[in-house]
């Protein structure tokens, strides 16, 4: 067993947590779930990313209680099938990939990288507590000018020595190419992009796909995200997007 979790806290996101947890009820049988939906008392709601404070003090405190992993997922990501092979995944931290590969954000830090992280999606297995301990410092201390999981963790690695190897993995035939980073006495697995998908296309046997809720114009619209199949639903990019000052002529419409 191993424990998913996510932090729903607002009006724009509550309508979207029945659709989420039957999603991940229904692909992750092996799993049990957590919601942070309370702002405790020694957390202020008073600059960006507060909330990343919120889930990894919690999830910390999950996997310090169980010894079992903790997989943290954002609400806007639709798991479309059991996440367990990558649950299983012999590394201390698994973690999705940001989109942009050498200008991710934060784009100083790809640069050097060559890819980026996103914590929209992460495993944590016990081997990695006094890593994330140590990062939820630099967090709380607001180190990197954030409180951000993803900005910190880009920036203590590119700020201290490591390595980075790549790891083919196989699913369904198809190869997949996960970078390893290796620091500080563990592994943090960036898994392969087409895994976890930000703004997908098409279907393509991923496990996942992370859809920006502004991207396809609010909450009601990505709610036909969860039943309806994806290639007949708008695609989920900024391009064209008025509404999110953008004019741009989609590139991605000749993909699918």
């Amino acid at each position: 067993m191993y424990t998913i979790t996510t932090v729903c806290i607002g009006n724009k996101y509550t309508p979207i947590l029945p659709y989420w947890l039957k999603q991940i009820g229904s692909k992750c049988p092996n799993s049990e779930i957590e919601i942070f939906n309370k702002i405790p008392e020694n957390i202020k709601p008073d600059k960006y990313a507060w909330w990343d404070i919120l889930r990894l003090t919690n999830n910390l405190n999950i996997l310090l209680r169980t010894q079992k992993p903790v997989v943290h997922i954002d609400i806007d990501i639709i798991v479309r099938k059991d996440i367990l092979p990558i649950v299983s995944m012999d590394h201390d931290i698994i973690i999705s990939q940001e989109i942009g590969g050498d200008g991710a954000f934060p784009k100083e830090c790809s640069q050097k990288l060559g890819f980026g992280i996103c914590s929209g999606l992460y495993v944590l297995k016990p081997t990695a507590i006094s890593f994330m301990l140590n990062i939820l410092s630099h967090m709380k201390k607001q180190t990197f000018g954030t409180y951000s999981d993803q900005v910190s963790m880009m920036n203590y690695i590119v700020n201290n020595p490591h390595s980075v190897t790549k790891e083919n993995y196989e699913v369904g035939g198809t190869i997949y190419e996960n970078r390893i980073i290796h620091i500080d006495g563990i592994q943090i697995c960036v898994l392969d992009f087409g895994l976890i998908i930000r703004d997908p296309i098409v279907t393509r046997g991923q496990f996942a796909d992370h859809i920006n809720i502004d991207n396809v114009g609010g909450v009601s619209n990505f709610l036909n995200y969860f039943n309806e199949p994806l290639e007949n639903l708008p695609l989920t990019c900024r391009c064209g997007k008025r509404h999110l000052g953008d004019n741009s002529v989609c590139p991605h419409i000749g993909m699918r």
